[in-house]
């Protein structure tokens, strides 16, 4: 049997750099490819959640911000030049291969979009679980009515689904959710 020392680092070095040029090639963009019926039904779906945060949500900003946070994680998947799954797009980034896609890339660019549209009857917070830790963290947009606490709200995740948007209530995502103080965005 072979030992390691044994075999030559070249080729293999090679091998797993061609591996990594035509899997991020191969594996991108997945998210980009929803119809339009697929896009809607997922809009609609946010929507429904939206309006289920408050009897004092406004139905018209709730459709604007879930079409919004759906087509804007697509979009976003599209110009990080995403490489599923979240975590190899991670490593692509590590490497030098990709720039930008990391899980506070998606929740900074989301969340400046979302702000823009001015809400009047939602809080937008900015959500950490396991903050501190280099291969724990994760950052996420967090969506609330107006006055609601924190652990009432969504999630709205586009980084897990590499831009398909993901989103669930607070308490019951498998992530341990915190607020990231304001002055800390």
């Amino acid at each position: 049997m072979a030992k390691a020392a044994d075999i030559p680092i070249g080729p293999v070095l090679a091998m797993l750099l061609a591996a990594i040029l035509l899997c991020g090639c191969a594996a991108g963009h997945t998210a980009l490819s929803k119809d339009e019926t697929y896009i809607g039904s997922k809009a609609a779906a946010l929507q429904s959640n939206l309006r289920k945060l408050g009897k004092d949500t406004d139905p018209a900003e709730a459709r604007q911000v879930a079409e919004t946070a759906v087509t804007y994680s697509l979009r976003l998947a599209e110009d990080y030049r995403v490489a599923p799954p979240a975590l190899w797009h991670n490593l692509l980034i590590q490497i030098g291969f990709r720039d930008r896609g990391l899980c506070y890339h998606w929740t900074e660019d989301l969340m400046k979009r979302l702000q823009a549209l001015n809400l009047q009857s939602y809080q937008l917070h900015w959500g950490v679980a396991y903050r501190g830790s280099d291969l724990r963290e994760h950052n996420s947009v967090v969506i609330t009515g107006v006055n609601q606490s924190f652990d009432e709200g969504l999630v709205l995740d586009p980084w897990r689904n590499s831009g398909d948007l993901y989103w669930a209530r607070v308490g019951q995502d498998s992530y341990p959710w915190k607020p990231l103080p304001r002055d800390e965005w």
